[in-house]
C-alpha cells in the first residue's frame, strides 16, 4: 500500500463518519456515511440499492467524501465510486459491523451492496497554518 493510501485510510478510520456528495441532476446531495475498510488498494463502503445515493450514484458515479478526525485533521477525496457487488466484502463487512449486520442480515441480502473508491484525488489538510496536501491515489 502506497504512503498516501496508508494516511488516507487511516484518517478514515480514525473518523467517527465521512460525509459522501453526489449529484441529483444539478442538485447535490450530501449524507452521512461510515467508511469500512481497505482492501486491494480500494476504500470499501456499503449501501442499499433502493437508496437514492446509489441510484444517484449509477446515473453519474462521480463523488466527493469528506472525513475529520477529532483532532481536525480533515480529508477530501475527489473520483468516481464503482458499485462492486462483492460477496466477500460484504461478508466482511457483516462480520465486522453488528450494525449493518442488523440491518440486512446475509450477504445475500438482494439490497445490500459494496461500493468503492479505487482511485482519485485527495487533500489532506489541518488548522495548523501548514499548506493542504494534495496528490493522487
Amino acid at each position: 500500500m502506497s504512503k498516501e493510501l496508508r494516511e488516507i485510510t487511516q484518517i478514515l478510520s480514525e473518523a467517527p463518519m465521512c460525509f459522501i456528495a453526489t449529484v441529483e441532476g444539478a442538485q447535490p446531495r450530501v449524507r452521512a456515511f461510515q467508511y469500512q475498510f481497505e482492501q486491494d488498494g480500494k476504500l470499501w463502503f456499503c449501501t442499499a440499492r433502493d437508496k437514492d445515493v446509489f441510484k444517484q450514484m449509477q446515473a453519474n458515479p462521480a463523488v466527493e467524501i469528506c472525513a475529520v478526525k477529532p483532532d481536525m485533521t480533515w480529508l477530501r477525496l475527489t473520483g468516481k465510486m464503482t458499485l462492486a457487488d462483492d460477496r466477500a466484502v460484504k461478508e466482511r463487512v457483516l462480520d465486522t459491523q453488528p450494525l449493518i449486520k442488523g440491518i440486512y442480515g446475509s450477504a445475500d441480502n438482494p439490497l445490500f451492496t459494496s461500493i468503492c473508491l479505487e482511485h482519485g484525488e485527495y487533500v489532506i489538510a489541518d488548522f495548523s497554518g501548514n499548506p493542504p496536501r494534495k496528490g493522487t491515489f
